[in-house]
């Protein structure tokens, strides 16, 4: 094998090139409609500061993102912040690591006890694969009670996929609590935007081992003969061939492009949207918190994190910046095709709702992002890392990667896991997964 050709720069896309590109395969191109590597891990810029186009942390235990942080130059850099996790319920908010707000939450103390039983075992199993067939309410029901499931975990699976327990994987909430986000330190980068770093040291590393970027490029069909595909068709008529292609691009739109493709699982898999409106406001917002879960259901909004609360740097001095994040089951739901004016104005009533008073920001950005996430229904099941239609064709991305919770280090793990199967197929004894798998944090500076 001499060339590959991998579809979609995003962070999957990426590190299957780069792993391609040091196992020594000759040419390797990536085809990316945006202007910049990363994808949903994008960022926009507003007054000379760099802000993510939906928010993103950085966990402690997610190695593989670790790994590329300290590929790129970053990992020096990052500070670590212990978080305020906030519950809304009605006109209430609830700190459930505060013994005295877990006390008032509105649920049994048989059932807070029950509660606090079922996140010690989630946090002591760091393998969920033998979930992968039994829902979330199996697990809940199982380890803790209908009473835990009912107040909390109902709510907060409509918040996720808009789904009920009963229908979302118990794997995969199994996986979610393990890793404890609201509890552990989360990273950031002070005077700037971590996600931007990364993907700008992934485009220097592209560059830097030869790969050919091919931005602002929109491919259009995929051309198959016999049982390969020859040709990726670009939207300018241009036609590359390769020997080998990488769809790393969401499953939907992969199968829109191949005359057909068979996969097991793989045309099974449906996404969820987000809504991400970001606003600055030099207002005076308390109490303090990062992430804002809305359990009343009655918001426009998901949850609210306030960005400013993990990295007081991030805008301009004295700024407070606010993220209001709803997840949507499917982009062609109406809530979605709400104009950006109409999302605003409920945004603005969640606010005012929470905290008391109008929120006056001083400028405001709405990113809509059709193709989020992977929705993870019980029985979910990883497509093959190779096609079974057609014998030249692999693929890399987060619908790959389950049970694991979906982050940016599990979508840079499976290109990694995809350059590697790519080379193993054709004889080439290099492993780039052997040093995400081992990296560790030397330490963890706080700010």
């Amino acid at each position: 094998m001499q060339t590959a050709v991998v579809l979609g720069g995003g962070l999957s896309g990426a590190a299957t090139a780069i792993a391609l590109a040091r196992g020594g395969i000759g040419k390797v191109t990536i085809v990316e409609r945006g202007r910049d590597l990363g994808g949903l891990a994008g960022t926009f810029e507003q007054d000379g500061h760099f802000y993510p186009l939906a928010y993103h942390h950085i966990l402690h235990r997610d190695r593989p993102l670790l790994y590329f942080l300290n590929e790129v130059g970053v990992l020096s850099k990052v500070r670590w912040r212990r978080i305020r996790m906030l519950f809304q319920l009605e006109d209430q908010l609830f700190d459930l690591a505060h013994p005295r707000d877990f006390l008032r939450f509105p649920m049994k103390l048989t059932d807070k006890a029950r509660f606090a039983t079922l996140m010690m075992r989630a946090f002591c199993k760091p393998d969920w694969s033998d979930w992968h067939t039994r829902s979330a309410r199996e697990l809940v029901d199982t380890w803790a009670g209908p009473g835990v499931r009912e107040a909390i975990f109902e709510k907060l699976s409509r918040l996720k996929f808009g789904l009920s327990c009963d229908d979302v994987s118990g794997a995969w909430l199994g996986a979610r609590l393990h890793f404890r986000e609201g509890s552990a330190p989360l990273g950031y980068v002070p005077g700037g935007n971590w996600t931007r770093d990364l993907c700008d040291g992934l485009a220097d590393l592209a560059i830097t081992e030869g790969i050919d970027l091919r931005m602002a490029s929109t491919a259009v069909a995929l051309h198959g003969r016999g049982s390969r595909i020859s040709e990726l068709e670009l939207d300018g008529g241009e036609r590359l061939t390769a020997d080998v292609f990488v769809s790393a691009i969401p499953t939907e739109a992969y199968l829109e492009m191949v005359p057909f493709d068979e996969s097991p699982y793989l045309g099974e898999i449906r996404y969820t949207a987000v809504i991400s409106a970001i606003a600055a406001t030099e207002q005076i917002v308390k109490p303090d918190f990062y992430w804002m879960n809305m359990l009343s259901l009655q918001q426009n909004s998901c949850g609210l994190f306030r960005l400013s609360s993990l990295n007081p740097s991030i805008g301009a001095p004295g700024q407070t910046c606010l993220n209001f994040v709803t997840h949507v089951n499917s982009r062609h739901d109406d809530f979605y095709r709400q104009s950006h004016e109409e999302l605003w104005q409920g945004y603005r009533d969640d606010f005012r709702g929470i905290f008391g008073f109008d929120l006056e920001p001083q400028w405001t950005q709405l990113s809509k992002l059709p193709m989020y996430s992977p929705v993870l229904v019980r029985g979910y099941q990883n497509p093959p890392i190779r096609s079974q239609s057609w014998e030249n064709v692999y693929f890399a991305g987060n619908y790959r990667t389950y049970p694991s919770t979906v982050t940016t280090g599990t979508a840079l793990y499976s290109g990694l896991e995809t350059g590697h199967a790519i080379l193993r197929d054709h004889g080439i004894h290099f492993d780039p997964l052997r040093e995400a798998d081992d990296f560790r944090l030397d330490s963890m500076p706080r700010a």
